[in-house]
């Protein structure tokens, strides 16, 4: 009996761990098949000059995110100068949407059942339950600074967190995510 108490109480908090999880789906892609080993350096497209839709985070979420990608270009050798070889864009933003769902539930004693709507001490079977949640996308395109062409694009999006303090470790971790399919891997820490 004690077996398979642990037994569940362990898949249990597995399935918890990974439903705390931050939902959030990493792609990227190769454009041009370029050897990365020929390229030193780096540097920031200026984001002042995009469309506020084009780049829409807070003063806070924008110093994270070009902090997370300079640590990652510069664990992977890469130095930050003016006249780079490649050039970082990041583009992207978090929306707020709110999506109407009905009661998935069944209730035998809601829509004039037992006692009859409006005596009964279920819900209301008409009524729509709000969800709000956040969505972020995040993309990182890496361009030759000669030719102006993209490289390689990485991106992300989904969900980050509702907790303003999980927010700098989930969009950290999400960054790693998106660079850890980026064609030169980190350098061995010396």
């Amino acid at each position: 009996m004690r077996k398979y108490f642990l037994i569940y109480f362990v898949a249990g908090l597995a399935v918890f761990i990974i439903s705390c999880k931050p939902t959030f789906r990493i792609q990227s892609e190769n454009i041009l098949d370029r050897d990365f080993s020929r390229f030193e350096s780096y540097k920031f497209f200026n984001p002042e000059s995009l469309p506020a839709s084009n780049f829409s985070f807070s003063d806070k979420n924008k110093k994270r995110i070009y902090d997370s990608v300079a640590e990652e270009m510069n664990r992977r050798g890469y130095k930050s100068i003016q006249q780079a070889d490649l050039i970082i864009k990041i583009q992207g933003g978090t929306s707020h949407e709110i999506e109407n769902r009905r009661p998935t539930y069944y209730d035998p004693y809601s829509n004039y059942g037992y006692y009859g709507y409006p005596y009964s001490w279920s819900r209301d079977p008409w009524m729509y339950d709000d969800i709000s949640k956040k969505t972020t996308m995040l993309i990182i395109d890496v361009l030759d600074a000669g030719s102006k062409q993209l490289l390689w694009q990485g991106t992300g999006y989904g969900v980050l967190s509702d907790k303003a303090e999980m927010v700098e470790i989930n969009l950290r971790q999400a960054i790693a995510d998106i660079f850890s399919q980026f064609p030169v891997q980190p350098q061995p820490k010396q």
